[in-house]
């Protein structure tokens, strides 16, 4: 490529990518921000006019502690989660989950009204609940009143045992529940009257729509939201909250698998037993004018004769999704494919191995940022090769870069014999020109595989680092512009260019690492080239001001390595750097030994 076609070519891309940057902050931001608030009034509208034909919305704690003095409700305190479940159709709707909160600021004072509330009570704003069921034509036990028929919460050690009867047949269940967060229900259906009884088993979990189900806030755009499951076969089947609002709906014969309705941490799953035919469902129903997601299984009709009894064991899931409690329900419980309730992306044999890793020096640091590091080094070492590659290229070309610009003058009206001879000079010294290229397209993968499992994995969720990193999965909370929280103000809500003027300490770091690392390279001999990239490195510091602290810190610790090999490589090939040259301008002609 010509040196006039290169300087038009960097010149086109980094004007593309600024007209980009002020095209999305200027014109599809604002129509976005602008669309999604036009959608959140709409369905704010939509459920205020559903609200006004159905009951009043009561607040969680007044349905529950009113319901519990009367004893309607039975308490829940597990190691993972507490609540209570409520005897009418049995139903676990009432689940908090302990360690984890709403804010970081909830998770440092541990404030109990802070804790994740994922299920909640019918009647209320956030209604979620899940339940296992029985039915036929005349007779479904979601509604029905049941009987403790033992003693105390339920916990562990100590099941909740259950009781319904009428004149046709008695259920007795027994719920049970572990350390972490899955509830079993073993049922026993006897048939009392004196002719065969038909009934249908069921579960489901379902929640109330929200404005937040249709719009898709910045922190979740990386993870799926909605009805998630494994059909029998067919892994990791999905459709949004929106999707289901439009009426989309899923009803599939498989058999074995689970249904859930999921968002980016958080899930509730009914698993039936895996060796008989289900029906999944996934879709919306109409409750009292209000519309309802819906996600669960039906099994087949069965036939009990009088006297007989008839044993179903159903699971539900009510949790957070960390990788390894769902790895242990699939090893354990043989759950299928359970951990793909995290969606690792299209890039699972990438993101997959990468989590893998963290967690391994988790357990040996004790730290996810010490762990971040620790992977850096490994990605390092297996690219070092190809980036050795890329080094001695970039090496040589530098040294050659005298006789280099010789062939452009002695060639400059013969662009053809200049292409020729340049291609003789890097054959005669074995420089292969893409050698700088190709390290390039494993890093893309690396970035977006590393990114995504810091964006959607529970386990980064309010981890902290050293210092004012409280949330790896969060940008860095500091900026600039206020002087690194020195200043009471907040540059964040500066209209349009608020999120540009937040840039931390880590994205500072960064943009430093760059301008190291270009100083390393060889300097375009165009003047306008020159120019260009010197803006490369604010350009990335902008951008990354807003990714995840955590992979930030992958970065800086990245650049400073290859900074570290660079150097070394390019002075045992007797290449004079950039900083070398500064050392020499600044403090003489010694040169770093």
């Amino acid at each position: 490529m010509e040196k006039e076609d290169q300087r038009n070519l960097i010149l086109a891309l980094v004007l593309c990518f600024g007209l980009f940057m002020l095209y999305n902050m200027f014109v599809l931001e604002p129509q976005q921000k602008q669309a999604q608030e036009q959608a959140k009034q709409a369905q704010q509208n939509q459920v205020e006019q559903a609200i006004s034909s159905t009951p009043a919305i009561r607040p969680r704690a007044e349905i529950v502690q009113a319901e519990l003095s009367t004893n309607q409700r039975v308490v829940i305190n597990a190691p993972a989660i507490d609540g209570s479940i409520n005897l009418k159709g049995s139903r676990i709707d009432d689940v908090s989950l302990k360690n984890f909160y709403e804010t970081i600021q909830d998770k440092e004072a541990k404030r109990a009204a802070g804790e994740i509330k994922l299920l909640s009570p019918e009647g209320t704003e956030r209604a979620f609940i899940a339940t296992v069921a029985w039915g036929n034509a005349s007779f479904f036990s979601d509604d029905v009143v049941w009987s403790q028929t033992n003693t105390g919460p339920l916990t562990p050690e100590n099941p909740l045992k259950l009781q319904f009867a009428n004149a046709d047949l008695r259920i007795d269940r027994t719920i049970s529940i572990d350390s972490d967060y899955m509830f079993v229900i073993a049922d026993v259906l006897t048939n009392l009257g004196s002719a065969p009884l038909t009934v249908q088993p069921s579960a489901q979990v379902r929640q109330r729509l929200l404005p937040e189900h249709t719009t898709t806030p910045v922190s979740e755009q990386q993870a799926h939201r909605g009805a998630l499951g494994v059909y029998g076969a067919e892994k990791n089947q999905q459709i949004n909250y929106h999707d289901l609002s439009q009426g989309k709906a899923i009803s599939k014969i498989v058999t074995g698998g689970w249904n859930a309705l999921t968002t980016k941490y958080w899930m509730a799953a009914v698993v039936p037993e895996q060796n008989e035919p289900v029906t999944m469902i996934a879709n919306t129903i109409n409750q009292n004018g209000q519309t309802v997601f819906r996600a669960g299984y039906a099994l087949t009709d069965y036939v009990v004769q009088p006297g007989q009894s008839i044993t179903k064991t159903s699971r539900i899931f009510a949790g957070a999704k960390r990788v390894d409690v769902l790895e242990r329900y699939e090893n354990e419980d043989k759950i299928p494919s359970f951990t793909d309730a995290v969606d690792w992306s299209w890039l699972f044999f990438i993101t997959k191995p990468f989590f893998w890793l963290l967690k391994i020096f988790q357990s040996w640091f004790g730290s996810f940022g010490l762990a971040i590091l620790a992977l850096t080094v490994v990605v390092k070492t297996v690219f070092f090769p190809l980036q050795f590659g890329m080094y001695k290229s970039m090496s040589k070309m530098r040294l050659l870069q005298p006789e280099m610009k010789s062939i452009q003058d002695r060639f400059a009206a013969d662009p053809q014999r200049m292409r020729q001879e340049q291609a003789k000079l890097w054959q005669r010294e074995k420089i292969n020109p893409l050698a700088g290229c190709l390290p390039i397209i494993p890093t893309m993968f690396v970035f977006y595989a590393l990114f995504h499992t810091l964006a959607v994995t529970i386990e980064m969720r309010h981890t902290p680092f050293f210092g004012w990193i409280r949330d790896m999965s969060a940008p860095d909370p500091t900026t600039v512009f206020n002087l690194f929280g020195l200043i009471p103000w907040n540059p964040g809500t500066v209209p349009l260019i608020g999120g540009l003027l937040m840039i931390g300490v880590w994205p500072l770091l960064y943009g430093g690492t760059m301008v190291l690392l270009q100083g390393l390279s060889t300097p375009p001999a165009d003047k306008m080239q020159r120019a260009i990239m010197r803006w490369i490195p604010l350009i990335f510091l902008v951008l990354f001001a807003g990714f995840a602290s955590g992979l930030v810190i992958y970065y800086v610790w990245s650049n400073i390595i290859s900074v570290i090999q660079q150097y070394i490589i390019m002075r045992r090939t007797g290449v004079e750097t950039e900083f070398d040259k500064f050392i020499a301008k600044r403090f003489g002609n010694k040169k770093p030994a």
